[in-house]
């Protein structure tokens, strides 16, 4: 099964942000990658959602339906991504360690 044009760019997109991300890492600390890239999502995220109003008091009333939307996006897309992580684990992380017995 092929991806839909749009659901294909959106994944470009998706991997273009994890690859500069990666690239971060070799000068900062993933922490701080990570923080930066959380603040770079809500920074845009509330851009978007003043660009799409038509003005500063339809802004204003639709700020925290976009908040619950937004945070409840994020939520389940880190909720999904955590559990991939769970049950890839040894696939996505690997390190020169001792072998664990928690499987």
């Amino acid at each position: 099964m092929s991806k839909k044009p749009d659901e294909a760019a959106y994944w470009d997109l998706v991997d273009d942000f994890i690859h500069r991300a990666n690239e971060a890492c070799e000068q900062a600390d993933p922490s701080a990658v990570s923080a930066a890239l959380v603040q770079a999502a809500a920074r845009f995220g509330a851009f978007v959602v003043a660009a799409s109003s038509l003005d500063r008091k339809e802004y204003t009333d639709e700020m925290e339906s976009a908040l619950q939307f937004l945070t409840t996006q994020y939520r389940e897309h880190l909720r999904a991504d955590l559990e991939d992580y769970r049950e890839n684990y040894k696939v996505y992380i690997v390190k020169e360690r001792p072998e664990s017995t928690d499987d």
